[in-house]
């Protein structure tokens, strides 16, 4: 299994020089994986969750909520550039989808750290990317012009699926059970996401990060909080660091040319 697992990483690091793929600008295929951190966390399930503690904990302790999520997005540029100003930078647009693993974890700051996993739930979205490089400069290649870095703008909107597992902190320190009586439910619903990365190229992978708003609407199957009904919503700032790999001749010669 190591043997194998090794030879995948090395298959990963070296398929992309091949293709002489050290670049941002005349690349057709942005494959990242990387993760996600929220910087700040509001919505109704926050809230709803913040009054369960007030009245379970007598001492108001200190309580917080945040996300992380493991990220794949794949973005499909195959294009050529557009030169803005006097040829001294382009932009080039495209189509991105992603798909994430997500974790809204709850800490409560009691005599000990008490708390665990309010949200888990998949999401998968789709839709416009602007690749921008503000720096371009002649190619010995077969473009113009080429790139060794740049600016990313994107909005996606997709479905979101999962769980939801009320209270943790409240269940560990109470046994508190919910108003209900019971405290998981199925989740589905939206996610809207608007953002502005950055992405430079070393060697043969791209390095990037993704600054981003996000919006989730969610229903749940089952009522669990009694201040509000089965509906929710999240509104989240979001820092996503990744490694890509860019992909160049490999693939285009496949793509008809306008």
């Amino acid at each position: 299994m190591k043997k194998q697992l090794l030879t995948l990483i090395i298959l990963i690091l070296t398929v992309p020089a091949s293709l002489q793929a050290r670049e941002f600008l005349n690349t057709v295929l942005h494959l990242n994986f990387g993760g996600m951190y929220t910087f700040t966390t509001a919505g109704s399930a926050i809230e709803s969750e913040k009054i369960v503690v007030d009245s379970e904990f007598a001492d108001n302790p200190k309580v917080s909520h945040y996300e992380t999520a493991y990220c794949a997005t794949l973005d499909i540029v195959p294009f050529n550039p557009i030169l803005l100003g006097m040829e001294e930078h382009a932009v080039k647009f495209g189509i991105r989808g992603s798909y994430r693993f997500h974790f809204l974890q709850q800490r409560v700051a009691d005599t000990v750290e008490l708390g665990d996993k309010v949200m888990d739930y998949r999401s998968w979205m789709v839709g416009p990317v602007i690749h921008y490089a503000p720096f371009i400069e002649p190619s010995d290649l077969n473009e113009d012009y080429t790139a060794s870095g740049g600016f990313t703008f994107y909005a996606l909107a997709g479905r979101i699926n999962g769980d939801l597992t009320a209270f943790p902190a409240a269940r560990e320190k109470t046994g508190y059970a919910g108003p209900y009586g019971k405290y998981s439910t199925g989740i589905s619903g939206y996610k809207f996401d608007i953002g502005v990365g950055a992405e430079i190229a070393l060697c043969s992978l791209n390095f990037g990060v993704n600054l981003y708003y996000s919006y989730i609407s969610f229903d749940m199957d089952e009522k669990i909080y009694a201040d509000s009904g089965r509906g929710g919503y999240l509104k989240e700032g979001c820092l996503e660091i990744y490694i890509g790999i860019p992909v160049e001749s490999f693939i285009e010669p496949l793509i008809p040319k306008f």
